[in-house]
């Protein structure tokens, strides 16, 4: 029978797990927020994304950035980028810790270790849920941020005095909006994400060694090339987000329902002031495509957030936190002998 693993990871190595997780998100937010805020600005658009329409204000990926650019200039394409640094930071922070504790402590059970896919994807989303929960207030005042026109109230927001403001205003409703919609898409979204991915990085591992017929002792994310950790990494984003985009695109639509009169030069505003409204409203409107608006450039940040992510998470992890946990074992082993 397979040895059980420690039954926890020590304070010095959950700190290395948290910061691994935050750096993973500040880099990762920083060179996929172009793609987030062309995302949002299509989910909102109630009008056809299409170049021969003259009622919609964007019509495709090249046409929105020269047009954000042209109206807003570079501030346009990193609109709400502070905010959602905060958010991103927030949400990976939590999201690895958290899974890299629920999965130590799934490692113990004879089903956990049995189950090694379910197993992530399990953990992968309730560590999901969990970093959206202490996120979700940043995600609103973002999504706000990035939806306002220029100069109003909403589009000045900043993360934390923002926060204070929509709940002084709106209360817990307004800074947990789309909160629902979230936890319902996350935790596919990321179980699906962390099982695809780990499953990829097993499939690449078996054929490098198949291979090199080379016999490799050190962890698979260790031995796997970082080109194709990036590439893993990018196919598990965008496989797991194609599975619950339409959740994605209700979730944001909702949390535009308290601040309508702040975007009146974008077209006209969703009806989205509860789920099932949304939902109908979309379809009557729009159709069945219309759930899948704005999927090109998101599915773009989704490949390229998820690879960040992971890739970035990996190499600090190797790096720093794996031969701090080796230290903490030689330790414990020289303690041992020495009693």
């Amino acid at each position: 029978m397979e040895n059980k693993k420690s039954s926890a990871n020590s304070a010095q190595v959950q700190m290395l797990q948290a910061i691994g997780g935050g750096v993973s998100g500040a880099l990762t937010r920083f060179v996929a927020h172009p793609f987030d805020v062309l995302k949002i600005r299509f989910q909102l658009q109630v009008e056809p994304l299409k170049k021969r329409s003259d009622k919609s204000k964007y019509a495709g990926m090249y046409q929105a950035f020269s047009t954000i650019f042209r109206e807003e200039g570079v501030r346009g394409i990193w609109k709400g980028h502070l905010p959602a640094q905060v958010m991103s930071v927030t949400y990976a922070l939590v999201q690895f810790w958290s899974y890299e504790q629920l999965h130590t402590a799934a490692s113990q059970y004879k089903f956990g270790r049995d189950h090694v896919h379910l197993s992530y994807f399990m953990c992968g989303g309730l560590a999901g849920c969990l970093g959206t929960v202490v996120a979700q207030p940043f995600d609103v005042v973002r999504t706000r941020v990035v939806a306002a026109d220029p100069g109003t109230t909403a589009g000045t927001l900043k993360p934390l005095s923002g926060v204070h403001k929509v709940f002084k205003r709106e209360g817990l409703r307004g800074v947990s909006s789309g909160m629902l919609m979230t936890l319902v898409q996350i935790y596919p979204l990321v179980g699906a994400n962390f099982v695809i991915y780990k499953f990829l990085n097993h499939l690449t591992f078996t054929i490098l060694h198949f291979l090199f017929e080379e016999k490799l002792h050190r962890k698979i994310s260790r031995e796997i090339p970082g080109g194709m950790l990036f590439v893993n990494g990018a196919v598990s984003g965008v496989l797991a987000k194609v599975l619950v985009y339409p959740a994605d695109l209700i979730k944001k639509r909702t949390m535009l329902s308290h601040f309508q009169e702040d975007r009146k030069s974008f077209g006209l505003n969703p009806i989205c002031n509860t789920i099932m409204l949304c939902i109908r409203t979309t379809f009557a409107n729009e159709g069945l495509l219309g759930f899948y608006k704005g999927m090109w450039p998101t599915l773009f940040k989704s490949g390229v957030m998820s690879a960040c992510y992971f890739t970035i998470y990996d190499y600090f992890n190797n790096h720093f936190t794996v031969p701090y946990k080796k230290l903490e074992r030689d330790q414990k082993n020289d303690k041992n002998k020495k009693n």
